[in-house]
């Protein structure tokens, strides 16, 4: 090949590749924004049903260490970012209540380390193997089911520490409804009481986000459908991508004072009751 063309080649192929994924990214935000804009509420959660039943098909078929019904996934315990904030912050915790049980993997790890655990999961399927998964370590099965995106009622207890299973708190569409839900939480709760959720990081104001948001609401508007926001997205199921600017504020709004943010291994963050 000539040598001449070789620099005129490469900026060509570089011209078509950030065009390409350009292009890309802004046919992912239109699909996920019109997707956004159309489904209900209520279908969002079925999809987020049926992605959770179908991780349990493909389980029994190739099994994988991310599927919330498997002994291989739930008897691993906490991972080291959980591990490290439960033991910088939740020293001197005996009681803790534990919203997003899933299959039981930290139900169970909580209990090993001699916790008090009140679980709830809003999945009755989950529930199932949880407790069948604490039954067969020796431990009462003692999870519930809870409704989805809420606190659970009368308990009748005050806890000393709080944790929303992993990733849990970004499938709460909404921020008025995160927001209630630490409400609802803070109530249970006496000053001081550290608070752990999980979530996926929004690292930059990517154009994806602007666009899928503009396409839910011009989509959902006429349908009188709650108005999406940046960083709403679909994965399959509904997620909501976070800054550390929205996790403060939401605490806050919620009756806690972030005290740590950390987005090294998996984005979460500790607040405290005030």
């Amino acid at each position: 090949m000539n040598e001449r063309a070789v620099p005129f080649l490469v900026r060509i192929y570089l011209f078509m590749q950030n065009w390409f994924e350009r292009v890309l990214v802004g046919a992912r935000g239109c699909f996920v924004g019109v997707w956004l804009g159309f489904l209900t509420r209520k279908l969002l959660h079925c999809v987020d049903e049926e992605y959770y039943t179908r991780t349990k098909r493909a389980y029994n078929q190739y099994p994988g260490e991310h599927d919330y019904h498997s002994n291989e996934w739930n008897l691993r315990g906490l991972l080291s970012w959980e591990e490290r904030a439960l033991n910088s912050y939740f020293r001197g915790c005996e009681r803790l209540l534990l919203l997003g049980a899933g299959g039981g993997r930290e139900v169970l790890a909580l209990r090993r380390l001699g916790y008090l655990v009140d679980a709830f999961e809003p999945h009755p399927d989950l529930v199932d193997v949880a407790n069948e998964l604490l039954q067969a370590e020796g431990y009462e099965p003692s999870v519930h089911v809870v409704p989805r995106n809420e606190a659970p009622t009368n308990t009748g207890k005050e806890y000393d520490g709080i944790i929303i299973g992993w990733g849990m708190y970004m499938h709460i569409q909404g921020k008025k409804h995160r927001i209630a839900l630490l409400r609802q939480l803070r109530a249970k709760t006496h000053k001081q009481c550290p608070i752990l959720l999980s979530f996926m990081v929004r690292r930059d104001p990517s154009r994806s986000y602007k666009l899928a948001r503009f396409m839910a609401n011009m989509v959902g508007g006429p349908l009188r459908h709650e108005p999406a926001e940046i960083g709403d997205w679909l994965t399959p199921e509904y997620i909501h991508l976070f800054t550390e600017a929205e996790i403060a504020y939401e605490l806050a709004e919620g009756g806690f004072r972030l005290v740590y943010y950390n987005t090294d291994e998996y984005g979460h963050a500790v607040g405290t009751a005030v």
